[in-house]
């Protein structure tokens, strides 16, 4: 007839707490704090939100270019060719085919060539290709193995992101 069961004092209950929405900030640094290197880079703030492709995503094709008109950060793994205003591969991503971005930040693996306004190989970074670029850093630790040159005019760094 009588239960025992205790129930929360009415009393002593917190009131739950509603939760607003936050905007979206624009990004205005190159790396995200979910990847965990601390970067010392800035890239210019972008309008369109960041496109995350994760750690357990993997993307193959023949002839497959993914194309973006805002931001993309890369943890998984392409084979394929990544157009974007800003694309970035992080620690644990990696990326077989070329790159054309304004921006490039290269934290992972990349097999193929480096076509941006901006290029910045992290200390953590792996490159297997040639860089076509206007501005390059290289953090004291990345490997790269590749040439490098500079873009004859912007067109030849612009991604096509028709």
């Amino acid at each position: 007839m009588f239960n025992r069961v205790s129930t929360p004092d009415p009393r002593n209950v917190e009131p739950i707490k509603s939760i607003t929405p936050q905007p979206i900030s624009p990004i205005k640094t190159s790396t995200p704090p979910l990847f965990g290197t601390t970067q010392h880079h800035s890239t210019p703030a972008i309008d369109a939100p960041t496109s995350v492709l994760g750690q357990d995503i993997t993307i193959a094709g023949q002839q497959l270019v993914i194309k973006t008109k805002g931001s993309l950060l890369i943890a998984g793994h392409i084979q394929g060719d990544v157009h974007g205003e800003s694309v970035t591969v992080g620690d644990t991503g990696s990326v077989v085919g070329t790159i054309t971005a304004r921006t490039i930040i290269i934290q992972g693996e990349v097999n193929g060539a480096l076509k941006g306004s901006s290029v910045n190989l992290n200390a953590t970074s792996r490159v297997e290709g040639d860089i076509i670029k206007q501005t390059l850093s290289i953090d004291e630790g990345a490997q790269f193995d590749g040439s490098v040159r500079r873009a004859k005019d912007s067109s030849e760094v612009t991604p096509d992101l028709g």
